[in-house]
């Protein structure tokens, strides 16, 4: 799964010592090596037994070594500022969703969900980004705006932005994900309702079979470790030789640190209507676009730092990229509204499609 590594438990604990880090499930890195290059993306905790305390993944990768000191042994890892998960909020609703649990503060957790609402207006008045996209995929208006009301109370909230990793025990079913801390929840057919922002297609969500039981090919103590993890984080199985990764199709998603919002409410799992998981085979490099590296096989765009420093401190071609960004999205709504077929209109999609590509 494109982006994310793995660390070992004990090490982390000794990277992030104290009862504050000690439920950490993962933490989001910049690794820079000389002899090695630059690695961007998620580590992923895991109990590593055997070989060197972090593992990276070849897509973690966004620099090659160095051409001119690549005998440097030195190295250094950067955790971001806000790269620690699980994040306060989701330290708070893994406290509502497990009675074993002490329960969360519900003064302070109420004050937290009406800061942060799914949408800022009246939805008659304005749909953001992700009931709209509830709406797009069939939900009635009533329900969605019934859900946003409840969510605003500790005992009616059923969504959360979670982190996205790879599966540490490389046991988890192909097309399925796990996620952590939420053994005490059930839904409808055992799915989950995911999506990523930006969402500003139809197709930019799943409903996810989640893996409720152990596996025949998972050892006993891995299982028990999966359930023993904190609340934050959704584990996508890694996909069959050959195939494209689930992620890539919850909004083009990836594991190097996306968010992605998984929804619960069972009055808009039994409406929503999201398109169907599909298998889509990949060549050997994966598919991935040309990122400036050498790294997918194709010829690297050997300019690219030269012109993205150009871009850097030019105000004016900045502010004008954002105002054509945000004008495609305008339009993708607009056009959307006007249509039968609202966020499955061809021309909103092409307009959604360019949002993305803008952004």
């Amino acid at each position: 799964n494109d982006g994310c590594g793995f660390i070992d438990e004990a090490f982390l604990a000794s990277l992030l010592p104290g009862r504050k880090y000690r439920d950490t499930l993962a933490i989001q890195v910049r690794f820079l090596a000389p002899s090695m290059g630059i690695f961007k993306g998620m580590l992923m905790r895991k109990c590593i037994s055997n070989g060197p305390p972090i593992q990276l993944t070849p897509t973690m990768k966004k620099v090659a070594a160095s051409l001119m000191n690549a005998s440097d042994d030195r190295s250094c890892l950067v955790i971001t500022q806000a790269g620690k998960h699980p994040s306060p909020m989701n330290q708070y609703i893994g406290r509502m969703l497990d009675p074993t649990l002490k329960p969360p503060p519900e003064i302070t957790f109420n004050d937290m969900l009406k800061k942060k609402p799914l949408n800022k207006k009246k939805l008659k008045d304005k749909a953001d980004m992700i009931p709209r996209l509830l709406l797009g995929l069939g939900v009635e208006e009533a329900t969605v705006g019934a859900y946003l009301k409840e969510s605003l109370k500790i005992n009616g909230l059923a969504h959360a932005y979670v982190v996205g990793v790879a599966d540490p025990t490389d046991a988890l079913p192909s097309g399925c994900v796990f996620v952590t801390g939420f053994s005490h929840v059930s839904t409808p057919n055992g799915e989950i309702f995911v999506t990523r922002s930006p969402c500003a297609k139809a197709s930019d969500a799943r409903m996810l079979p989640m893996v409720t039981r152990k596996p025949g090919s998972m050892a006993q103590h891995d299982w028990e470790w999966l359930n023993s993890l904190p609340f934050g984080a959704i584990i996508f199985a890694n996909p069959n030789k050959g195939k494209e990764p689930l992620p890539a199709q919850i909004a083009n998603g990836d594991l190097d640190g996306d968010r992605y919002f998984l929804c619960w409410n069972e009055d808009i799992l039994e409406q929503v209507k999201t398109d169907p998981i599909v298998e889509i085979t990949v060549d050997s490099h994966g598919n991935i676009e040309d990122d400036g590296s050498e790294m997918d096989g194709k010829k690297p765009y050997h300019d690219w730092l030269k012109e993205a420093q150009k871009l850097m401190v030019d105000s004016v071609s900045i502010e004008n990229i954002g105002a054509l960004t945000g004008s495609l999205y305008k339009l993708a709504e607009k056009t959307a509204d006007a249509s039968n077929l609202f966020m499955r209109d061809p021309d909103a999609v092409a307009f959604a499609d360019a949002y993305n590509q803008a952004l």
